[in-house]
């Protein structure tokens, strides 16, 4: 689990309260719950649609922009809002990790994270 916020990607726009994310090698992309989006102001209903397929069968994701603010500084990202997400959040492939170097040390029960940066 990791602390985030998300926002909007633009200026000044409001942050989510912290709240804990699971780090999911499995997902493909990073998943919000809908209310999450809601609180954000982003209208579900005028998003673009994916149909996702996860362990709680198939549903509809809504697609929007924001900016996930993780450790070594924000990140604009693509991600998926979806209503039955049992979860706050999900961090996967496309958006989190991408973004970092990740080790999962079971015999420790943690995971490491070194943030890649670009130039």
């Amino acid at each position: 689990m990791l602390p985030l916020q998300i926002s909007l990607p633009s200026a000044n726009s409001p942050r989510t309260k912290r709240f804990e994310a699971v780090i999911d090698s499995g997902a493909t992309r990073c998943l919000f719950h809908a209310d999450i989006g809601a609180y954000l102001g982003i209208d579900l209903k005028s998003c673009p649609i994916e149909m996702t397929q996860g362990i709680g069968g198939q549903e509809a994701t809504y697609l929007h922009d924001v900016t996930l603010y993780v450790p070594g500084g924000p990140v604009i990202i693509k991600a998926g809002f979806k209503k039955k997400l049992p979860i706050a959040g999900l961090l996967g492939m496309c958006g989190f990790f991408e973004h970092f170097r990740i080790t999962f040390d079971g015999s420790a029960q943690r995971c490491i994270l070194e943030r890649i940066y670009f130039a």
